[in-house]
């Protein structure tokens, strides 16, 4: 595995995130479009696509390396070399780039337009971080495989000991693609950066390379640079491929990016006008499509070889030596994609099945108008119907689609190949994939298909500026097309989900730290903190080791997004070395014979003992009133019995918590109320008082998952405010720390209306990742000691008032240094 630097400060991870990080993949790449530019003998590469080819050379690189273990950590230096060398032999070339020069505003703008728009949710959190956490685990799943195969390759794990193992097993088996990822983590290796904090900067570096592809490919159609920049800008995030990749959805939008970049690259320079050698850009493009997608890109891919080959044989005078250029195309991409071939004999099954027939993360299969651009929905994954503005929406399409067709008409009056390709070609692709596949794969196809879709929209609405009418009308129709797709951005935009910065980093800290000392166990569901706790072989409940995440007979049935220690079967849990326990203040203590290593700011980490005494029986309780039953004493008087002469008693005191759950109806007027929880779909305050037994300093937890800024008040007083703390259901986030006296005290929690800041909107999802607001709770300082007792005091342990968390009945070690 790369060696990476320590997990460093929020100002220091976030410079790193979005400026070092971007800057270093910008050079590289324009590095290797420096090199290929050179090498292929193309002076006349438009400028526009130096990025886009370079980046393209940085998937196809990284392809190579991490196909085998022994190369696989020497991805990030081999980009960084052949880089080099494109920035010394193209030396004075890069002295004439440098210099201020106008006609790069306009491409800039083409890429800064979808870039910015991916990178906003982020970048305005002033945190490094991802989107879409909670709403789909594949991009957990992403990072896994990506930390995999930049450290060992495509070799399968042979032992599976953690999650992470888990989930790298399933991917390496049935080939899934890799090209972006292995991109991905290449590139983050060089700035010993963990690839977590890089995600959402590539995902913006795509989309800025597909509006740099379209900005070339409009370039008949719109004659205004300016124009054309922000048609290219706003083809480049139609709404559900915007919506997808801001659910962590790399590879669709990488694939779509390189795809444009073929169309735009054998447009420019068609293969019958050029020499062989000069094909070398467009052979890496394909190459580039193939590792991102694999098998996944054919359709598309295909018929836009195949449709630009047959435009040029029909329109070129000497087909003979046409077809030969065409053949020494495929002669070069073949040995570049030989790393796509090796992995698609894996994958070739699962995709001659058109793919997963399901609906995959979907609840509910999408229309096939969301190919068109506009989709003004606050949730992709349901219905229009349930979660969005449908009619507003199919306004918005008809409007697009009436110009979509204007456009074509105008690309077929002006011969424009690029275009016309481009349309004809994702038509069929997109017909021959939905026709074959299920609602999963239907959503990524539409995805790809829907910037063709925009940008013969926008070649339409430019048509219109003939005449003298022509002068604001043409400008007013592509206002109109950008407005019907940023709108439904915007919705998303702000509806976003936001990983949580702090807690990610205290993973990233404990995993260094807890490095090589599990086997362990993670008692949420978090597909992400089975990536950050790797090397401590933890085993999560989102994709446990084998299957086996193992139960007591207390466990409650089904999902559980929280599992607590009384749940876990003993047996098993005694099987690891490490328990990663989400701080929460109702929680049980783990048995006798764990100890608490580390009480960090959102994990309890409890290391088991070796050599402590035997736990021959365990039996949970809950601190509750009368719990503690004749039959339940008479059951534990008899496990001492049996346990022998030496056998004694260990109990933990129950959570001296106070917390207060609405009864029903108490909530805002628009506050769902779901049992303990609300779904806080607007703005609103609960009002509600608690009794505190004792003086003390009190520390407040409030359960859910937070967006917009939820705000908690005692006696009038602002403890503290929780935004952009999103989590699954069932934990819990500390608010503050007051000092209160005994007896009767007020509160109120408030939810603020919504602002321009991103993840601030009222989701509709089951999961409620930016609405959930569940009990608040008063916890005083935990203790985690334990207390013990002899068998002849047992009775008495029994009748006694105190709450009690667990009893449990210890025999001596074998170990003669064991505490008696």
């Amino acid at each position: 595995m790369a060696r990476r630097v320590p997990a460093p400060d929020l100002m220091v991870t976030f410079l790193l995130s979005w400026l070092v990080f971007p800057l270093l993949v910008v050079v590289l790449s324009l590095g290797i479009g420096l090199l290929l530019r050179r090498v292929a003998a193309l002076p006349e590469l438009a400028g526009a696509l130096l990025l886009p080819v370079g980046l393209a050379g940085v998937v196809t690189i990284s392809g190579y390396t991490t196909q085998l273990g022994v190369t696989a950590e020497l991805t990030g230096p081999a980009i960084a070399v052949v880089a080099l060398a494109g920035f010394v032999v193209a030396r004075r070339e890069l002295l004439a780039m440098v210099r201020p020069a106008r006609a790069w505003l306009w491409p800039g703008l083409a890429a800064a337009l979808p870039a910015g728009a991916v990178a906003a949710p982020v970048v305005l959190t002033g945190n490094a971080g991802l989107t879409g956490y909670g709403r789909i685990v594949d991009i957990g799943h992403q990072l896994k495989f990506t930390e995999h195969i930049t450290s060992a390759g495509r070799q399968m794990p042979t032992v599976i000991d953690s999650s992470y193992l888990e989930t790298v097993f399933k991917m390496t088996s049935v080939g899934y693609p890799g090209g972006s990822q292995a991109a991905l983590g290449g590139s983050s290796d060089l700035l010993g950066l963990d690839p977590v904090w890089a995600y959402q900067p590539l995902l913006a570096l795509f989309a800025a390379v597909l509006g740099l592809s379209l900005y070339v490919l409009l370039g008949r159609a719109i004659s205004s640079a300016p124009w054309r920049a922000v048609a290219a800008g706003v083809a480049a995030q139609p709404t559900i491929l915007y919506s997808y990749a801001l659910n962590g959805g790399v590879k669709e939008l990488a694939a779509v990016a390189a795809l444009t970049l073929v169309a735009a690259l054998l447009v420019a320079h068609r293969p019958s006008a050029v020499r062989w050698r000069q094909l070398l850009p467009a052979a890496v493009a394909v190459a580039s499509a193939c590792a991102i997608f694999n098998l996944g890109i054919v359709p598309w891919l295909g018929m836009l070889v195949a449709l630009m080959l047959l435009v040029d044989v029909a329109t070129r005078p000497h087909r003979v030596r046409t077809v030969g250029r065409w053949a020494a195309l495929g002669l070069m991409a073949l040995p570049l994609t030989i790393p796509t071939i090796i992995v698609a004999t894996k994958l070739a099954p699962v995709a001659a099945g058109g793919g997963p027939p399901d609906l995959g993360n979907l609840a509910a299969p999408i229309s096939a108008w969301s190919a068109v651009g506009p989709w003004v929905s606050l949730d992709y994954r349901f219905s229009l119907e349930e979660v969005g503005y449908d009619t507003l929406t199919y306004v918005l399409i008809a409007v697009v689609l009436a110009f979509a067709v204007l456009g074509l008409v105008r690309a077929l009056r002006r011969w424009d190949v690029g275009l016309l390709v481009l349309a004809l070609g994702g038509a069929v692709a997109l017909v021959f994939v939905t026709g074959r596949a299920g609602p999963w794969v239907d959503l990524k196809a539409y995805g790809i298909t829907a910037p063709i879709t925009m940008a013969l929209a926008f070649t339409g609405a430019y048509a219109l500026r003939r005449g003298r009418a022509g002068r604001w009308l043409a400008p007013a129709a592509i206002v109109l097309v950008a407005a019907s797709v940023l709108v439904g951005n915007a919705v998303v935009y702000q509806g976003v989900t936001l990983a949580p910065y702090e807690r990610f980093a205290d993973l990233e800290r404990l995993g260094e730290k807890y490095a090589g000392e599990g086997p362990a166990v993670m008692n949420t569901f978090d597909e992400f903190a089975e990536y950050f706790l790797r090397d401590a072989k933890a085993a999560g409940i989102v994709n446990p080791p084998r299957g086996r995440y193992e139960l007591g007979p207390t466990a409650l049935p089904g999902l559980q997004y929280v599992r607590d220690p009384d749940e876990l079967s003993r047996s098993w849990l005694n099987e690891h070395r490490l328990l990663f326990q989400r701080r929460d203040p109702t929680a049980s203590r783990p048995p006798s014979n764990w100890a608490l290593a580390e009480r960090s700011e959102f994990y309890n980490v409890w290391r088991r003992q070796d050599g402590a005494p035997r736990v021959v029986a365990h039996l949970p309780l809950t601190g509750q009133p009368g719990e503690r039953t004749p039959s339940l004493c008479r059951e534990v008087r008899g496990e001492l019995r049996d346990a022998g002469d030496e056998a004694w008693v260990a109990y933990a005191l129950a959570p001296d918590v106070v917390q207060y759950t609405a009864p029903e109806a108490a909530g805002p007027p628009r506050w769902i109320q779901e049992g303990p929880d609300f779904s806080a779909r607007g703005p609103g305050k609960l009002e509600g008082s608690v009794a505190l037994p004792a003086p003390d300093r009190y520390t407040l937890w409030l359960r859910g998952s937070f967006g917009r800024e939820v705000r908690v008040l005692v006696d009038g007083e602002e403890v503290g405010g929780l935004r952009w703390q999103q989590s699954y259901p069932g934990t819990y986030e500390i608010v503050g720390d007051v000092e209160l006296s005994a007896g009767e005290h007020t509160f109120q929690i408030v939810r603020g209306g919504g602002s321009l800041l991103p993840g601030t909107g009222n989701e509709v999802a089951d999961t409620r990742q930016t609405t959930l607001i569940g009990p608040l709770a008063f916890a005083p300082s935990p203790s985690d000691r334990v207390r013990y007792a002899p068998a002849d005091e047992v009775r008495d342990l029994c009748r006694s008032e105190v709450r009690l968390d667990w009893m449990e009945v210890l025999v001596p070690s074998s170990d003669p240094s064991a505490p008696r």
